[in-house]
């Protein structure tokens, strides 16, 4: 995402920065940021630790562990999700779309994980983020 946060990596990008790079995108960071924010009673936090290329993420920790961050690019959003291999192992079991399903079956199962970077640029997408984050932590009751 090219914003002026690109070049003064201490001040994250405004609303209007993020909607104006993600167009049409937009309305799914809406969704997910809200899902997030209302499942789990999550605030997000600003953050230029994750990829490089990335730039900027906004960060979600639920009971004082990672649960995921969005990086909002051009047109899309990039959500990382890592799960456990117990936690892949269920996801694998769920009815997710063609994109996130293959992502999730050839994405290495990693001693910390397996790490998965989401391009998310439709609904589809953003429901199949909404299942692999209800599997990887569990919402409070």
């Amino acid at each position: 995402m090219t914003t002026r946060s690109d070049k003064d990596r201490t001040h994250p990008p405004a609303p209007a920065e993020i909607q104006l790079a993600l167009g049409s995108c937009f309305s799914l960071w809406k969704r997910l940021t809200h899902f997030v924010e209302k499942t789990y009673q999550a605030e997000g936090v600003w953050s230029t630790w994750g990829p490089a290329g990335y730039g900027w993420g906004f960060r979600y920790k639920y009971r004082g562990r990672s649960l995921t961050a969005f990086y909002p690019q051009k047109e899309h959003i990039i959500i990382q999700v890592v799960l456990s291999k117990a936690q892949a192992e269920r996801a694998l079991q769920l009815e997710l779309g063609e994109k996130v399903s293959l992502m999730l079956r050839e994405s290495p199962q990693l001693r910390d994980g397996r790490w998965l970077f989401i391009p998310v640029n439709s609904e589809s997408d953003a429901r199949d983020v909404e299942a692999l984050l209800l599997v990887k932590m569990p919402p409070p009751r």
